[in-house]
């Protein structure tokens, strides 16, 4: 056969190869004069969500999922807020303790805690669209529930705020391992941007909810506040099936359940776990201990005090979509973790006010200090907490577990929601007990104390994973996650920030 035919043959063959989008490997038609061979690789069907029409942003889908997201995180985080200005002076008045309270609020924490993980183990073989609305339902029967407190008083109030209150965590936990799973899945390449859109709705409850419950338990009494707003989010998880486009929920029972194992082999995972954890736990400190403290040094009402929580959540809603923003382009998303920690540690001593800052800034009436160290707490946890999603993805990569794997982000949802949720718990039982035990401005400097702890943990881990990695015969690429310090610490632009 000479050059010509050769050639000739070489070129119908490669212009019938095709490789396609959807295969793991190339389709190649092998052609000759006699017949037609065609090789094709078996290709698994894949579930609706991974199809690429659904990841063009801006699509239908993608917005119903984000009104959908947005929809729960505002019910649920109402839900959450409405007791914060009114409920620890209602349950002192039933003969409860300061300790008590805290413990109150730590058992919604603590429930969420222990069934976040399962959740995300498990979240394909429940069905990720189910696991959202039935928790949606379950968290407002509860708070209509809550409501019915009222006519109870005592031990017998108190055994049944544990019961109901533990009850409303089951369900949100499912609510938020749920969201996050579908967050991730819908937008893999803008989880931080994402994160930080959806923590508008989940401020604005938290803004909204204060508020709103001193202003309808003011007009109204006890029950009005927990009526209200667990109507709403039974209202909302009615209409929840016809907003949240359809998830694929027969096909994800095939999947395999992520290996948590895998995941905790990670060192990384646990500082991530660890930043997640303390953010939780500085501000949920302030749940049972703010009201009493602004009510007995200024003489507030449940009104003022709502709006006083409303100046910190505020602000954080403001600046959360950015620092998602920046840490999706890379502007080194462990060094905003470690001094938006930094800056929220310090806002607790203003808080207080410290007695470290007696004969400093402390004269006369320190409202004035309890304010600033409210905003710049809101501004300074957005930075810490919002990348820290995306370093548990990134984690959960490192560790080899499956991308792009709805089992991958619902274990990923899973740890994040325990771990904050630990936060939840930790903050206000220790801190209702230190304010029991020392009084608030003690009890605000050893939370400012815990959180320092945490920022030379976290400083010297990533100083000693950089040197490390400078040691390593694999050098940086300059565009993982893991290099961002580095980049800073030699004083290289990050070529991932464009």
């Amino acid at each position: 056969m000479d050059r010509t035919s050769t050639n000739t043959e070489e070129e119908r063959e490669r212009l019938i190869t095709y490789e396609g989008p959807s295969y793991e490997s190339v389709v190649r038609f092998n052609a000759n004069l006699d017949s037609v061979h065609v090789q094709v690789p078996e290709v698994q069907e894949r579930p609706l969500a991974d199809a690429p029409t659904s990841r063009k942003p801006g699509s239908h889908r993608r917005k119903l999922t984000l009104v959908a997201l947005a929809t729960m995180n505002l019910a649920a985080c109402m839900c959450y807020a409405i007791p914060a200005p009114f409920f620890p002076g209602e349950a002192q008045s039933r003969g409860v303790s300061d300790t008590a309270v805290g413990l109150v609020f730590g058992t919604y924490a603590f429930f969420c805690m222990v069934t976040g993980p399962l959740y995300g183990k498990y979240i394909n073989l429940i069905g990720v669209k189910f696991m959202l609305i039935a928790g949606m339902f379950v968290a407002g029967t509860c708070s209509v529930l809550f409501g019915m407190l009222d006519y109870m008083e005592g031990t017998v109030f108190l055994a049944f705020c544990f019961v109901i209150r533990a009850m409303e965590a089951v369900g949100v936990s499912a609510c938020y391992t749920a969201s996050f799973a579908i967050m991730a899945k819908e937008f893999p390449d803008n989880v931080a941007t994402v994160l930080g859109t959806l923590e508008i709705f989940t401020g604005a409850g938290m803004m909204i909810g204060p508020p709103v419950g001193g202003a309808l338990y003011s007009l109204g009494g006890y029950k009005v506040p927990f009526l209200v707003v667990g109507g709403f989010m039974l209202v909302c998880a009615v209409f929840m099936p016809l907003i949240l486009p359809r998830q694929s929920d027969s096909d994800l029972a095939t999947e395999e359940t992520a290996s948590l194992l895998a995941l905790l082999k990670v060192p990384s995972t646990y500082i991530a776990s660890l930043a997640i954890m303390t953010c939780a736990a500085v501000y949920a400190f302030l749940e049972p201990t703010l009201q009493p403290y602004l009510d007995l040094k200024f003489d507030m009402t449940e009104a003022q005090v709502g709006l006083i929580f409303l100046l910190s959540v505020g602000l954080y809603t403001l600046s959360a979509p950015l620092w998602g923003w920046l840490t999706d382009r890379g502007m080194f998303p462990r060094l905003t973790m470690v001094l938006g920690l930094l800056f929220t540690s310090a806002s607790y001593l203003l808080i207080g006010p410290s007695p470290l800052l007696e004969g400093v800034f402390v004269t006369g009436n320190e409202l004035w200090m309890v304010l600033v160290g409210l905003g710049l707490s809101g501004i300074s946890l957005g930075a810490a907490l919002v990348p820290t999603f995306s370093e548990l993805l990134n984690s959960a990569r490192e560790a080899g577990l499956e991308e792009d794997s709805l089992a991958t982000y619902g274990l990923v949802s899973g740890v994040y929601n325990c771990m904050y949720s630990l936060g939840e718990f930790i903050g206000p039982t220790i801190g209702g007990f230190l304010d029991d035990q020392y009084q608030f401005p003690i009890a605000s400097t050893a939370t400012a104390g815990f959180g320092g702890i945490v920022v030379i943990g976290m400083s010297f881990f990533y100083l000693y994973e950089n040197r490390s990695r400078e040691k390593s015969p694999s050098p940086c690429n300059g565009t993982g996650s893991n290099c961002q310090l580095q980049h800073f610490l030699t004083g290289e632009q990050d070529p991932a920030f464009v």
